[in-house]
């Protein structure tokens, strides 16, 4: 993709734009409020693809989530699940950090105390206590379709690439602040949604992951587009020359992107791989 730039007596630069990786977000970003993936993206996936376009969703869900919701292209993309925990490329992990035990022991026990559910994403599913019938169901099933439940998640043996947690009440006003305090710098708290808090390995981001398939490519930055609408997207952007923050998105966020997409709502991130698709992106 190119574009001309003039100057002086119509002397003509050619200044030529080069994507070759898409990445984004799931919601918020690229799904509507109704949390459904677009079909259209069934087929602008591969129109990109053909292009040599690499797309790579990168959500807090995990793998066997992604997989499913991308069903009918899901062996044509790449990956960031579980918040930046794990990259896949070609079908192939190549990226992973698990939360080490001893912080995965202390969350539960920080867990028991406050009134919230908490998920184990684990390398083969997610764990977590029964669900059915609580509060909490209705925000979980969206996003762990995989799921094995137990009573005591202590007893899980399986390796956690993210802990998450439900909390209804709405953690950035306080749960994340507490969980923080008790975790003691050991690993990261990010609130990732309205009711939604994650725990990570100290470091680990969507950043690092989207830096692993860049790496895993050769494909850089510059060359590279990318688009989110919440505080766990911001390493994100940071590593793609074109940084999308989506219109709905806090307003504190703007400062971390560079362009602004129409809102989730109005398919601003459809738009963006269309004219990228076209050759008419600038």
């Amino acid at each position: 993709m190119s574009f001309a730039l003039t100057f002086g007596r119509g002397a003509a630069i050619i200044v030529t734009i080069m994507v070759k990786l898409i990445a984004t977000d799931l919601d918020g970003t690229l799904l509507g409020d109704d949390k459904v993936i677009p079909k259209e993206i069934f087929s602008l996936v591969p129109a990109l693809r053909r292009k040599g376009i690499r797309f790579v969703p990168s959500s807090g869900r995990s793998p066997y989530t992604l997989r499913e919701n991308f069903r009918p292209i899901a062996d044509r993309i790449d990956y960031i699940c579980d918040n930046g925990a794990v990259a896949i490329a070609e079908g192939k992990t190549v990226f992973t950090r698990p939360v080490p035990v001893p912080v995965v022991r202390r969350v539960l026990e920080f867990c028991r105390e406050e009134d919230v559910h908490v998920l184990l994403c684990g390398s083969k599913t997610t764990y977590l206590a029964p669900v059915e019938g609580t509060k909490y169901e209705p925000h979980v099933r969206p996003y762990y379709f995989r799921r094995v439940a137990f009573e005591d998640l202590a007893e899980v043996q399986d390796d956690v690439n993210k802990i998450a947690i439900c909390d209804l009440r709405d953690p950035a006003k306080g749960s994340s602040q507490r969980l923080e305090a008790c975790l003691n710098g050991t690993a990261d708290v990010t609130v990732s949604g309205a009711v939604w808090m994650d725990v990570m390995r100290c470091g680990v981001n969507k950043g690092d992951a989207l830096k692993a398939i860049q790496s895993h490519y050769g494909i850089a930055p510059e060359e590279t587009v990318a688009f989110g609408d919440f505080y766990n997207d911001i390493s994100l952007l940071e590593r793609a020359a074109y940084a999308y923050v989506m219109q709905n998105a806090n307003p504190d966020m703007f400062a971390h992107g560079n362009r602004v997409a129409k809102s989730n709502n109005e398919g601003g991130v459809l738009e963006v791989l269309r004219a990228i698709e076209k050759g008419t992106f600038r």
